[in-house]
């Protein structure tokens, strides 16, 4: 009884060891990170808001293929312009990594707030010559 008891203890500690062993190499995955381009906005009013109002405005966007993944989203602010350029991070192709062709739409949501009257621009990129164009006006 004892010695099918020690059996088991000793399995059961081997195979903790062996999955310890096994668990501490990791893979490095390696990304390359691209602009995805914004398909369509939501969530923009088209009734004039009011000053300092604090809104919640939401673009879609379509990563290359279904192994991108939200990296980024830079923004730049001219004035009452402000251009958007969503990011996705991919797997280099040297991490042999399969991926489906055809990816699904994401939505990447910010908060709008401005104390400054009048319309306010928005430039979501697209690609390197072409914007999609959305406004808010403010009152």
């Amino acid at each position: 009884m004892i010695q099918k008891y020690l059996k088991v203890s000793f399995a059961a500690a081997a195979l903790c060891l062996l999955g310890f062993w096994g668990c501490t190499e990791t893979s490095e995955l390696e990304e390359v990170v691209l602009p995805a381009p914004v398909e369509e906005t939501s969530g923009f009013p088209r009734v004039p808001v009011k000053v300092d109002s604090t809104l919640t405005l939401k673009v879609l966007y379509r990563p290359a293929n279904g192994c991108g993944r939200f990296e980024r989203a830079d923004s730049l602010v001219n004035g009452q312009t402000t251009t958007l350029t969503i990011f996705a991070a991919y797997p280099t192709e040297d991490q042999e990594a399969i991926c489906a062709d055809i990816s699904k739409q994401v939505a990447f949501t910010f908060r709008f707030r401005t104390k400054a009257v009048g319309k306010h621009y928005f430039r979501f990129w697209q690609s390197d010559t072409s914007f999609l164009l959305d406004s808010i006006v403010v009152q």
